[in-house]
């Protein structure tokens, strides 16, 4: 007789079906042939186990077998299961289609297992690489490539951990489904909805979780896995692409210290006086000059003339950009730096504006400047990347920062009006109150004056020594601007420097002189300097207050400045607070007289004293006495900021080869790149120059891309875990994490009584807290077993019986014996 069934000899599978098959069709093995069903079943049940243990149960043999399943292991966890179809030669029987061959649930193999983990190998390899990169800091340079590039990446990324995510919640709903007691119905698709993080608040899931059958451990297990994996799987994707896609920032390029031959208390003295000034500087030209105090003078005439001819205020809010000059523009021997100027309400609104003015220290900003020329030199000798993505030497843009050891000067001034009708009367002469600086137990009365908004009131301190019969003989013509400056008392006027009285101009006929009284603070304020560069020449420069004591901000912040009004508006309004008195500057200044005299030089070309020549250029004409408060502000900081203009950068720069700059030292930070003598530069100040480029790369400063590494970290453990519980345990499974092998599994169940009414749709939630199992179903007829899905409670003898067997294979039904049966006759 010859079987109708005609299967590929090269497929191994179907040939173990068909020996499957004649087993179960043969009379030898229906030892109670001609019985009736019930009693070859009771008579077989002896032998019935053993022998469908014998024929079902698969184990590779020889070398092929174990290539084959591992091949089979491959494929399937890489979800390539269409190759194994593609390859190979199937004749079906006509009208038949038995080709589908019976194969194993549940395996029991360490190597299969691991082989089938490397679903995760490439998503785990790609994550480990995006942790190392960014944690290492990778600069790639000042052009990154199509940003389109890393976004296909970063997708292609998600979907492939999305993929090993389900893989591994499938692990767990399979080892409950068919070892453990049960499966909440709720949870069986959980591996599919990786992606839906609306799955978190389902009917499906929180049905499962009131599943009573679950201990509360292996209940909290399953939700911590499927909960974390779809959080990890929803947001592996932008994790990834923080990382992968390069960030614009700067990026350490070296450091190294320089050093000033002068000292600390000869570049920030706490009383400065005339001595270190040449007697050149009482008479100025409009030349460049940076010797003296007053150096530059016409910088700060060319901003207050700018300054004064400001767009109306109507204007300036119709077009917003319209508005004056912040800062005016000074040079040092080879830097640009900023006098910057701002006006502010100190105490009551009553009392006087507050100018404030600071710029940057001409020598130190010089050395600064000279050492970022110097390092975009060396780039050109930097013979390897050094860790980063690109040459240096093609980069453009850097900033060189002195963030410790650095002051420069702050200062603040207010004038008050005042009117002499009896210019010989002994009268004491009242400077206005520095409020915040001067303690207000001081004042020793109060004065009015014709403010903005009418007759103002407003302290005073009474100078003890100086009366008013004593200032009309300063030098100068009655129909200009004149200057004194009056040494302060340290008792009545502590915190201030020193004072200043300006004579307004006069008829030679009255008998009335208006004159302006003047308060004065200055000091020295620690603050971090930096400047920046494209392609070695200066980009900007600016500075950054770094006072503990702030109680403005407490993070460094840019030193900024104050709008100035137009003329037209009459008022002055407040903006950006240049920095705060009393917690700053830390470190006040006593000016004497002898030195300030030469912040008002002769300028020859003019003819005429320097407070003259701004003063006629006032940007506040019909208040000029907040003209005055700018103009000694900003004359104080100018003046200020020269000391020691005569020191300059020491030390032998370091190099290799022909003298040329040693980059590859001076980039990685190795080490200083000035040689000084160590006896001469023990007192020397000495300052730390940070520099650093702007570019792209990776890494961890900000913290997106740290929560973007714990993100994927968790991944990797995640993955770690399911690697090593599969190795230890050896159990794996190619089945059922797919619709359509769980509806095909569903399809061959008995139907249940615990569904009904489910046909149309489930809003209940018992529904899903029912357990399900796939259990071992046993033929009629024969000796096969197929697998069916299980509702419902089972008691332990009879689920103990039907269990899943590992290696073993399954997959025929009564019907498939039934039918060959009746073939085998013909």
């Amino acid at each position: 007789m010859q079987s109708i069934v005609d299967y590929n000899q090269v497929s191994e599978s179907s040939s173990q079906e068909e020996r499957h098959i004649k087993q179960l069709t043969s009379p030898g093995i229906d030892s109670s042939a001609g019985a009736s069903p019930q009693q070859s079943k009771n008579t077989g049940a002896a032998v019935s186990e053993k022998k469908v243990t014998e024929s079902q149960t698969k184990q590779p043999g020889g070398l092929c077998d174990k290539a084959r399943e591992s091949w089979k292991a491959i494929v399937r966890a890489l979800s390539l299961s269409l190759v194994i179809p593609a390859f190979r030669r199937l004749r079906h029987p006509t009208g038949r289609g038995f080709h589908e061959p019976l194969k194993v649930a549940i395996r029991q193999n360490r190597l299969i297992a691991l082989l089938r983990t490397l679903i995760h190998i490439i998503p785990f390899g790609f994550a480990l690489f995006e942790i190392i990169l960014n944690w290492n800091v990778y600069y790639v340079g000042t052009e990154p490539y199509n940003p389109a590039i890393y976004q296909l990446l970063a997708k292609a990324h998600e979907v492939l951990v999305q993929a090993s995510i389900a893989t591994i919640i499938f692990s767990a709903v399979r080892r409950d489904l068919a070892l453990g007691k049960g499966l909440p119905f709720g949870l069986l698709f959980s591996g599919l909805q990786v992606s839906q993080i609306s799955y978190l608040w389902s009917v499906e899931l929180w049905g499962a979780m009131k599943a009573d059958f679950l201990r509360p451990l292996r209940k909290l297990a399953l939700f911590t896995l499927i909960a974390g994996g779809i959080l990890l799987a929803v947001t592996s994707g932008p994790a990834s692409a923080i990382l992968l896609i390069p960030r614009l920032q700067s990026w350490p390029a070296g450091h190294t210290s320089i050093s000033i031959n002068a000292t600390s208390e000869q570049v920030w003295p706490n009383q400065i006086n005339g001595l270190s000034v040449s007697q050149a500087c009482s008479r100025l030209a409009t030349g460049v000059s940076n010797a003296c105090p007053a150096s530059e003078w016409y910088a700060i005439r060319d901003w207050l003339s700018a300054t004064r001819h400001t767009p109306s205020v109507l204007y300036a809010e119709r077009y917003h950009n319209a508005e004056s000059p912040f800062s005016c523009l000074l040079h040092g021997r080879n830097s640009p730096r900023q006098l910057q100027h701002g006006i502010v309400q100190r105490g009551l609104q009553s009392h006087p504006r507050t100018a404030l003015a600071t710029t940057q220290q001409a020598v130190i900003t010089d050395a600064l400047v000279t050492t970022a020329g110097l390092w975009f030199d060396s780039l050109t000798n930097v013979t390897a990347k050094a860790g980063h993505g690109s040459p240096l030497s093609d980069q453009s843009d850097a900033t060189h920062t002195l963030a410790t050891n650095y002051s420069q000067p702050y200062s603040a001034a207010v004038c008050l009006p005042d009117q002499v009708s009896n210019l010989t009367g002994s009268r004491p002469v009242a400077f206005p109150i520095l409020y915040g600086i001067n303690p207000l137990e001081t004042a020793t009365g109060n004065v009015t004056y014709q403010g903005p908004s009418g007759i103002e009131l407003t302290g005073v301190i009474e100078h003890p020594d100086l009366f008013y019969h004593q200032l009309w003989d300063i030098p100068g013509q009655v129909q200009d601007y004149r200057l004194r400056w009056i040494e302060l008392p340290n008792g009545s006027f502590n915190g201030s420097s020193i004072g200043a009285v300006i004579l307004l101009p006069a008829s030679k006929t009255t008998s009335e002189q208006n004159l302006l009284v003047c308060n004065i603070a200055a000091g020295w304020g620690s603050s971090s300097l930096e400047v920046g560069t494209t392609l070695g020449g200066i980009r900007d420069l600016w500075s950054y207050i770094q006072s503990p004591k702030d109680n403005l901000t407490e993070t460094p912040r840019p030193i900024s400045h104050s709008h100035v009004p137009s003329a037209e508006g009459g008022d002055v309004r407040d903006y950006d607070i240049v920095f705060s008195y009393p917690d700053f500057p830390q470190q006040p200044i006593n000016i004497s007289e002898s030195w300030a005299q030469y912040l008002d030089p002769l300028i020859d070309d003019l003819n005429s004293s320097l407070v003259n020549v701004l003063m006629q250029q006032q940007i506040h004409p019909n208040q000029p006495y907040i003209s005055a408060s700018a103009i000694l502000a900003m004359l104080t900081a100018n003046g200020l900021a020269r000391t020691t203009w005569d020191s300059i950068l020491q030390g032998d720069i370091k190099t290799v080869g022909q003298g040329a700059i040693d980059g590859n030292f001076w980039v990685s930070g190795k080490g200083n790149m000035f040689e000084v003598d160590p006896s001469k530069s023990q007192d020397w100040v000495t300052f730390r120059v940070d520099s650093t480029l702007e570019g792209y790369g990776y890494n961890t400063y900000s913290v997106p891309p740290r929560i973007a590494i714990a993100i994927l970290t968790a991944y990797c453990l995640l993955v770690v875990g399911h690697t090593v519980y599969s190795g230890v345990t050896g159990v794996s499974a190619n089945c059922w994490d797919t619709i359509a092998e769980v509806t095909a599994l569903a399809v061959n169940s008995t139907p249940t009584a615990a569904l009904r009414n489910t046909c149309a749709g489930i809003t209940e939630l018992h529904i899903f807290k029912l357990p399900v199992r796939v259990l071992v179903s046993k033929d009629e007829e024969g000796e096969g077993e197929h697998l069916e899905l299980v509702f419902g409670q089972v008691d332990d003898e009879k689920s103990e019986e039907r269990r899943i067997r590992e290696n073993r294979t399954y997959g025929t039904l009564p019907k498939l014996v039934e039918e060959l049966e009746g073939k085998k006759d013909i």
